[in-house]
């Protein structure tokens, strides 16, 4: 974790009880990142579905899911969703741990926080044994591509996002734990 980390954000698990604040920020930070990119009657269609208060509801009490808050001081500056156990399809490398979200604000990026949250993940997947981090990121995004590349992971495979009726291919990284 880069230095100064703790002192400048605080990590804290995400209860039922702050599905709002998740749902809202969310949405936000997932409609600053890929609205201007997709077409608009599909985004809309997919924030709705995706982001009802139901629907977060359900994924904090999914079994092996978790999420997590990251603050700088009062603001909530980024949040996570971690997949425990959680490999993707005709795995077969060694149990699997999925970071299926990692958004920050847009006001906070290039201060660390990512790669700190990274580390986060990677300790997290360590303690429940898994000897691999895996997840996704959309092809027409090179500046996620590369931020997961300078962290040591590696493209591995291809799957669909669907935004409404518009398939996505995102590409598959994953990371070794050691």
């Amino acid at each position: 974790m880069p230095l100064g980390f703790s002192q400048i954000f605080k990590t804290e698990p995400v209860k039922q009880e702050n599905a709002q604040l998740l749902r809202d920020f969310a949405e936000a930070t997932f409609r600053i990142a890929w609205q201007h990119d997709n077409e608009p009657e599909a985004f809309e269609a997919y924030c709705q579905k995706a982001f009802s208060i139901e629907k977060i509801r359900a994924e904090l009490a999914e079994p092996g899911a978790e999420f997590y808050f990251a603050w700088q001081d009062d603001q909530l500056a980024a949040y996570l969703k971690l997949n425990l156990d959680r490999a993707p399809q005709d795995w077969h490398e060694g149990r699997a741990f999925q970071l299926e979200r990692i958004y920050v604000s847009n006001t906070l990026q290039s201060r660390g926080l990512g790669a700190s949250l990274l580390h986060f993940t990677e300790n997290r997947a360590r303690e429940t044994g898994a000897e691999w981090v895996w997840l996704s990121v959309w092809q027409k995004s090179p500046r996620s591509v590369a931020f997961y590349q300078r962290n040591g992971y590696d493209i591995f495979g291809v799957e669909t996002f669907w935004v409404g009726d518009d398939p996505q291919p995102d590409w598959l990284m994953r990371k070794k734990l050691v």
